[in-house]
């Protein structure tokens, strides 16, 4: 079994004194899940191609699944199996494997010297200047070394997933809209369900099993599973005609019983709630008074070779997230049951909506947070845009769906033209280990620290 130690020494830099604090900590579930967990078989290199070098982004564990360091304002829980923080308890700062270039006031840098293999384990050292995480820190955590990078964003970019895995299956257009129009997934019942518009009065909702978790004698790791599905026609004529364009909408779970549809007209937001037990519907047209939102999401036709489907907003604790359709610096959160209740957040600047071909899902949950190509949203609405002019960021190339989080893993499904994808993600800012201190430490601009974390294997 692992255990895990760290050693934190803050040093004064005008009086040179030192405070030094030891604790242990709990080893959790997410990298043994890495590397046990093995959903729909994904793990597997049977993709188109080698999309991830695990040599290189999970071996050797250590220095990869271990070789970032994430700090926190607050106590974290201490169960194994909580592996992603809540993001209302703030990041302090974080660390990766290597020597930080940038000018980030969060990001540490590791110490290559005294970084070492131990004879029955590993030490990993970290150093962070007088500039950098400074704040109250009450716990940390070992992550992935992609995770301590930017945790899920900072001003310099983000990098919270690794694609590790894509199978497809091709010029297939009804299996891509069965998995593409997902709006919920259930692990534990191995069952998906998927609406997809099919004309100007109706949508098809499938159900269908999906061998998540559970793969059987003669099901496909490519395509889907040898099981019979529910096919449920509804008329949503109403709803339809009250939107500018009947495909041009978007449709998503609200975890409270019912799925929820949602299409634009001029300043108004219309509205469908789809009760899951008996299919009934209800349509409202909401007046949002001088806010014009975008296109909220977009389906190809069936008469279309392609399944191509968008989203352009995103729902999360009972409210809908959409940027503006004329201003970019802003986003706004309507509650999915209640118009009057209306917030806008400022994002401090025009943000990019997408810059590449292939990306499909344009503000989408990650996590705890909501993420847009260069910002990310935590619980609280607070906001990180990254600022770096060299910013490079990305969305989930290909992905049309929510992922589902299984482990340290996420699932989604999507595609590009002709091909449909499974896609198997690593959640890179996972807590891989917990360390709660005694007692809370304060980091200032008067002061060093220097991280000392050894991880030993043990009888």
């Amino acid at each position: 079994m692992l255990k895990g130690k760290s050693i934190i020494e803050l040093t004064d830099v005008r009086t040179n004194k030192k405070e030094v604090y030891e604790e242990e900590n709990l080893i959790t579930n997410a990298v043994p899940d890495l590397l046990r967990l093995n959903p729909m078989g994904l793990m597997y290199p049977i993709g188109e191609s080698r999309i991830t070098e695990y040599d290189k982004e999970i071996f050797p564990i250590a220095k990869k699944c271990y070789g970032g360091i994430l700090l926190f304002e607050d106590k974290l829980l201490e169960d194994p199996d909580k592996i992603f923080a809540p993001s209302d308890n703030q990041i302090i700062g974080f660390a990766s494997n290597d020597v930080n270039q940038t000018d980030a006031l969060k990001r540490g840098s590791a110490n290559l010297t005294e970084t070492t293999q131990l004879e029955n384990g590993h030490k990993f050292v970290w150093d962070f200047s007088t500039s950098q995480a400074n704040g109250r820190i009450l716990s940390l955590a070992l992550t992935h070394y992609r995770g301590g990078k930017y945790f899920y964003g900072d001003t310099h970019g983000k990098d919270p997933f690794i694609l590790l895995n894509r199978t497809y299956f091709y010029n297939n257009r009804e299996l891509s809209d069965s998995f593409n129009g997902c709006v919920e997934m259930d692990l534990e019942n191995n069952s998906l369900v998927s609406i997809w518009p099919i004309d100007e009065k109706s949508i098809e909702l499938i159900k269908l099993k999906v061998p998540f978790t559970s793969i059987g004698l003669d099901d496909s790791i490519n395509g889907k599973a040898n099981y019979t599905e529910e096919k449920i026609i509804i008329d949503v004529s109403e709803f339809f005609s009250q939107c500018y364009e009947w495909y041009e909408t978007c449709f998503y779970d609200g975890e409270d019983g019912y799925w929820y549809g949602f299409g634009t007209k001029r300043e108004k937001l219309v509205r469908i709630k789809i009760n899951k037990d008996d299919y009934s519907t209800k349509t409202d047209v909401w007046s949002l008074n001088s806010i014009r939102l975008p296109t909220l999401g977009r389906y190809n036709k069936k008469t279309s070779s392609y399944c191509h489907r968008y989203s352009y907003c995103c729902i999360k604790n009972g409210y809908l997230y959409v940027i503006g359709q004329y201003s970019t610096d802003k986003v706004y959160k309507i509650n999915i049951n209640n118009p009057v209740d209306i917030s806008i957040i400022e994002l401090g600047k025009k943000v990019d909506i997408s810059r590449y071909s292939g990306e499909y899902n344009y503000l989408y949950n990650w996590g705890d947070y909501i993420l847009g190509f260069d910002f990310a949203i935590d619980k609280n609405d607070q906001v990180i845009v990254k600022d770096d002019p060299s910013y490079d960021g990305k969305l989930p190339k290909y992905l049309m769906t929510e992922v589902k989080t299984i482990g340290p893993l996420a699932i989604g499904f999507g595609g590009y033209e002709e091909k449909f994808y499974k896609l198997l993600y690593l959640h890179t800012p996972y807590l891989g280990t917990i360390n709660n201190l005694s007692s809370p430490i304060l980091k200032t601009a008067d002061k060093t620290m220097k991280i000392t974390y050894t991880l030993t294997e043990e009888e």
